[in-house]
């Protein structure tokens, strides 16, 4: 296995290994098979972007409580991360959630945003890693534990650092309540001129600027009363670098479907074309690809 796939493979199982997710996961699972199809198919499977949103509501619970709230915002990230790596399985590009053993240290310094002397990297729910097309990332690994793979993974990030394309991916559950923050953070990224107020984007030399690409994305399930075409929470959004997007389909004027991000986002990583992989990808999913767990 080559450091991405295993990258990829290190980051489903930490996500299907979250509490909230694993207490859902038999549910959508199901859910998740039906969609997709026995066997599936590179369309259906890129369909399933469409659904998200359903599935993610067959488990929700009424209320509006904090922990309520939290559980949510927790397993539609998972949700999604799950969905773009199932998308993304024999390309180039990896999603993974924002902690330390999954993320490459350089990628970590690079979304570091400072206030003064005060770190902040909390809005971080998600990052899209496109890795550069060299033998290092994409030929067999030698390396066969955890600890030497993420050194080598550091390292060679650290080398080839300008020709990585990165994208950070926010998940909120509610767009009306949350459509201010990912405009906001998108602009901090994208700025420049913040060194007079002492903010700062990145350490250790590494930043934004240097890299190939840089996009910012929002992904909503939505609840509650959904934006319509021109309203306030639809116009926030709407000129984000990396897009605006969610579990449905897509919306003339208002949204995106999630499956829509691969080709703004992500399409240095194919290699062939985002079909043609997948369906490479598809094949084996019963043996490379079987910590899918769709068995």
């Amino acid at each position: 296995m080559n450091l991405i796939e295993d990258l990829r493979k290190k980051s489903i199982k930490y996500t299907l290994q979250i509490p909230s997710m694993a207490k859902v996961w038999k549910k959508w699972k199901v859910e998740i098979k039906e969609i997709i199809g026995n066997p599936p198919t590179v369309t259906k499977v890129l369909d399933l972007g469409d659904n998200l949103t359903n599935i993610l509501l067959t488990t929700s619970t009424s209320g509006r409580s904090q922990s309520s709230v939290k559980t949510a915002g927790v397993v539609w990230e998972g949700l999604i991360s799950y969905y773009l790596n199932l998308c993304l399985i024999e390309s180039r590009t990896v999603v993974v959630p924002f902690v330390k053993h999954l993320v490459p240290e350089p990628i970590r310094d690079t979304m570091t945003v400072k206030y003064g002397n005060i770190q902040s990297n909390s809005e971080s729910d998600l990052l899209a890693i496109t890795f550069p097309k060299q033998n290092e990332f994409t030929g067999e690994s030698k390396e066969t534990n955890s600890k030497e793979m993420k050194k080598k993974i550091d390292n060679l990030t650290e080398e080839y650092f300008s020709e990585f394309e990165l994208g950070n991916i926010q998940c909120k559950t509610n767009w009306r309540d949350n459509a201010q923050t990912p405009m906001l953070w998108d602009m901090i990224y994208h700025a420049n001129g913040f060194e007079s107020r002492n903010i700062s984007v990145g350490q250790n030399n590494f930043d934004i600027k240097s890299l190939k690409k840089f996009s910012y994305s929002f992904v909503t399930v939505p609840t509650g009363n959904k934006p319509t075409p021109g309203s306030m929470p639809v116009k926030r959004v709407q000129n984000i670098s990396g897009g605006n997007y969610w579990g449905l389909e897509s919306q003339n004027g208002v949204c995106n479907s999630i499956k829509e991000i691969f080709n703004k986002n992500f399409s240095e990583g194919k290699n062939k074309s985002l079909r043609e992989d997948l369906k490479v990808g598809l094949d084996k999913l019963d043996l490379d690809y079987s910590y899918f767990d769709l068995e």
